[in-house]
């Protein structure tokens, strides 16, 4: 019914070691023991905590800093636009979009041209048409 207490440190952060740990048969039983007391040949060499690093610079990790808070910033500013206008007040809805000012300029001439093309086309087909309730 009773098992013997296992030998080893049962207290006191001074006198532990990741060094023992390493060296114990229960070393499964302590958190973190795959970092920080690994043991055998598959640790042998290898960067155990390379997912903890961001990068080679830091400026690199600056710059995802910096643009996960822009777009963090760019979230709590919508949120708080739905929510004024879920609450009834006057909001400005701003439209947020890739399109650049010289495409948007030709697809705006081109739509023209076609609205254009689609005028003619009706004049010259017939005057057999018949124009009904909300033609124009």
């Amino acid at each position: 019914m009773f098992h013997p207490t296992r030998g080893g440190t049962r207290g006191g952060q001074d006198q532990f070691k990741w060094e023992d740990v390493k060296e114990d048969k229960h070393r499964e039983n302590y958190l973190g023991n795959s970092l920080h007391a690994a043991v055998g040949r598959w640790q042998k060499g290898r960067d155990v905590t390379w997912y903890a690093k961001a990068g080679d610079k830091d400026s690199d990790l600056a710059t995802i800093q910096a643009n996960k808070k822009a777009e963090m910033q760019s979230i709590k500013d919508a949120e708080a636009e739905a929510m004024a206008e879920a609450l009834g007040y006057k909001t400005k809805r701003k439209t947020e979009t890739n399109v650049t000012d010289k495409e948007l300029k030709s697809a705006i001439s081109k739509s023209v041209g076609a609205a254009q093309d689609d005028l003619d086309e009706d004049d010259t087909k017939g005057s057999s048409k018949v124009e009904g309730l909300g033609f124009k």
